[in-house]
């Protein structure tokens, strides 16, 4: 009877390693490939209505050019790990959400017209943004900052995913700051406690 107890621990003791190597796992070897034609890849594919609108963004308005993709994974691969690369870029390329380039707010509300709410939160909200609707936009990225975080306490994750966290808040904080907007100081309190979160995070990475 004493074998089962012993058997499970060794058992969970080889989970844990296992778990830990994977986290712990450098990324695969990257090769570039033009962006248009991992567009047009997924175009053919029929993929998710939200990762094509959010590649399109990526080429059509963020004027992306290259994808960042394991060598030998699928043409429709957009980055290392299942990350959609398009809309990581995309979305860091936001800043603060200064004002658009003429032909750049009218790729991004051709966009919002053609995909509605399959654009991605933050490109939604600047789309909605640029079509002067201020409520919209605003609620966009103040619905998708109160989801990054549970209510309480931090997430258990690799510590990338911490750090990515920070970044795409930080760019949340910071558009709403600009636009002025009711709620920008609760946002801006949630990317200070992601940041806690990020500094706490000492899983293997």
């Amino acid at each position: 009877m004493r074998t089962l107890p012993l058997l499970l621990g060794v058992v969970l003791v080889v989970v844990v390693v296992v778990v830990r190597a994977v986290h712990a796992e450098p990324p695969p070897p990257m090769e570039s490939r033009s962006a248009a034609e991992v567009l047009q890849a997924l175009e053919q594919s029929k993929t998710n209505s939200s990762t094509l609108a959010a590649v399109r963004w990526y080429v059509e308005v963020t004027h992306g050019t290259t994808l960042e993709a394991p060598v030998g994974s699928p043409k429709t691969t957009l980055g290392a790990w299942s990350d959609n690369g398009a809309l990581l870029a995309a979305e860091s390329a936001l800043g603060s959400c200064e004002p658009m380039k003429k032909e750049d707010a009218a790729a991004a509300l051709a966009l919002l017209k053609r995909t509605g709410d399959a654009l991605p939160p933050l490109l939604r909200g600047v789309a909605l943004r640029e079509k002067g609707d201020a409520t919209g936009a605003e609620r966009a990225f103040v619905d998708e900052a109160r989801a990054t975080l549970p209510a309480a306490g931090c997430p258990s994750e690799h510590p990338m995913y911490s750090f990515r966290r920070v970044s795409r808040l930080s760019v949340m904080a910071s558009c709403l700051a600009r636009w002025k907007a009711k709620d920008a100081a609760a946002v801006k309190a949630l990317l200070e406690r992601a940041k806690t979160c990020a500094a706490n995070n000492h899983a293997v990475g």
